[in-house]
């Protein structure tokens, strides 16, 4: 009997076992077979592909008349987060009054156009229900101040101003709008305020305040506005990239303020506060649309393309960074973030080549090497990554930070994986040094003294707090019950082991563990059901063939 092969609908189609693929499948069979294969390709977030089907599902007139505009809805919220704007403004003109989305995008698009008169018509129409309270009055004040001027724009948010917890964002736009008014004083007044705000001084403040500050020759005042950001966020590796532009000299020659930014940097913000899983989809139009007003802006393509990563959407995340120019220093971490979603999709030599490259051009900085030996060391590469992970350490020096734990940690772990005993034991005691109470470090060094039956008190104890700090972590659960195991306290460690294998089922290591356990404790019949559980996890080579001689002949004692 021949074996159906089910590949991915939309690339190859499904076949049998020795039989050519089928080509992929086209929009324009029929309404039905369109519309159902658009519905297959969202289900599986291929969201180019659902665009396409359901395009041709809406052209065809055949469809039910509620099908029909059921599609028109979802049709116009694919296209907006595609970034397909044309094609979502004909359908959002059909679409109901009420539907916010479509209203705001019909008014990004007569601010593209140039018709400020008409995106004010549509500002004045939106809802102020629901999302619409926030959405309404900042999108309403730039296009008053695009028809009015900025003092009536400032006037419109009299309301804004006064909802309790959006005091930073009214500051930050009443700054902006000071600053589009050529009132420096005040629009520097609303950047402090908005930066004595519960998440303080945020990146997009610092690089907004920093700029005007620039512009007016107050360098020392700019880099002391930087360096309040970077205090609050030590390990941001944006805070470079706006320090690469204020050395430059670039931010000097930044054009004014204009509406077009204004807009843009409301609906940045929208889209930054619309992250969460239920709103990310209206999070990624904000994002578009944003990108649509102002199409030279990092930040904004940098929140694109981790909102499509947090829906595993790695290539299309890939495809936005990759349209941030070398040259911007944004670039750097966009790079980064690149070379991470390749190596998820299995491209590891091509990830491996981006960071190698980004090593080259900045040999000073610490980012890519780190990335690279993470990239290295989850694939294995354990030789390779111990040295890259030595390079970074080399070039850190005296200046180690708590911060750097993960370093001499990662480092650790590739000599333990080579059998390097006596070279990684000392980098664990220097994460453990820097953070002392690191559930990660405490785990894994701990685990390493049970694996070589030293230190077995102090490693049991600091086991404890590791599961104590992560509860629900079944590999750090696992090495509790492992310690009492291997001190012989068979009874107390089941019910830790058993834990750890619901907590992480998968793994075989976890199940080979609590098998060894059930032997100890004569419940011989579970302890082979799951050592045959733990071969059936494709575990290494070398555990493997322990396992299959204790489903063979029980575990034999030592």
């Amino acid at each position: 009997m021949s074996t159906l092969i089910c590949a991915p609908l939309l690339v190859t189609g499904c076949t049998t076992a020795g039989e050519p693929s089928a080509p992929p499948l086209k929009p324009g069979a029929s309404s039905f077979s369109d519309y159902l294969v658009g519905q297959y390709a969202v289900r599986h977030r291929q969201m180019k592909e659902a665009a396409d089907f359901l395009s041709s599902a809406k052209t065809t007139p055949d469809l039910p008349e509620q099908l029909g505009q059921n599609l028109n809805r979802q049709l116009f919220t694919i296209l907006a987060g595609e970034g397909r704007l044309d094609e979502a403004a004909d359908i959002a003109q059909k679409l109901t009054t009420d539907h916010l989305m479509a209203r705001v995008v019909l008014i990004v698009e007569d601010v593209v156009s140039g018709d400020m008169a008409q995106a004010l018509k549509g500002a004045d129409e939106l809802s102020d229900k629901g999302l619409g309270a926030y959405i309404k009055p900042l999108i309403h004040a730039w296009l008053i101040a695009a028809n009015k001027g900025a003092d009536a724009a400032l006037k419109s948010l009299d309301g804004f101003k006064k909802q309790e917890g959006l005091e930073a964002l009214y500051h930050l736009h009443a700054g902006l709008l000071n600053q589009f008014g050529g009132q420096l004083t005040a629009a520097e007044t609303h950047y402090k305020k908005a930066a004595e705000g519960p998440n303080g001084m945020s990146l997009r403040l610092a690089e907004l305040y920093g700029t005007m500050l620039v512009k007016q020759d107050r360098m020392e005042e700019a880099l002391a506005v930087y360096q309040a950001y970077f205090n609050a966020h030590p390990d941001s590796l944006y805070i470079q990239a706006v320090l690469d532009d204020l050395n430059s000299g670039v931010l000097k020659d930044r054009p004014a303020i204009s509406v077009q930014d204004g807009l843009a940097e409301t609906l940045f913000g929208l889209s930054s506060s619309l992250r969460s899983h239920s709103t990310r989809q209206a999070g990624l139009i904000m994002g578009r649309l944003a990108l649509r007003v102002k199409p030279d802006f990092p930040l904004a393509q940098i929140l694109v393309a981790e909102i499509l990563e947090s829906d595993e959407r790695y290539k299309d995340a890939n495809v936005v960074y990759a349209l941030i120019p070398k040259t911007n220093p944004f670039s750097w971490s966009a790079r980064l973030r690149m070379a991470l979603n390749l190596d998820d999709i299995g491209q590891t030599d091509d990830a491996i080549q981006i960071l190698e490259e980004m090593v080259k051009q900045h040999p000073e900085r610490l980012e890519a090497l780190v990335t690279l030996g993470d990239v290295l060391r989850h694939r294995d590469y354990f030789e390779k990554a111990q040295a890259v992970y030595a390079k970074a350490i080399a070039l850190i020096g005296d200046n180690v930070g708590k911060h750097h734990w993960n370093l001499f940690y990662s480092r650790g772990i590739t000599l333990e994986r080579l059998k390097r005993w006596d070279e990684a034991e000392p980098l664990f005691l220097k994460a453990l040094e820097l953070e002392p109470k690191q559930p990660f470090v405490l785990n894994y060094l701990g685990y390493s003294w049970i694996e070589i039956g030293r230190n077995m008190e102090k490693a049991q104890k600091m086991i404890e707090e590791a599961v104590a700090q992560r509860p629900r972590d079944g590999y750090i659960v696992d090495s509790l019950g492992w310690v009492l195991y291997r001190i012989g306290d068979y009874e107390r460690a089941v019910p830790h082991l058993e834990r750890a294998v619901e907590l992480q089922p998968s793994d075989p290591v976890i199940n080979d563990h609590l098998g060894d356990a059930y032997w100890k404790v004569g419940r011989n019949r579970e302890a082979r059901f799951q050592w045959y559980r733990a071969k059936s996890l494709n575990p290494d080579d070398d555990i493997l063939v322990i396992i299959e001689q204790k489903i063979k002949s029980g575990l034999v004692e030592e």
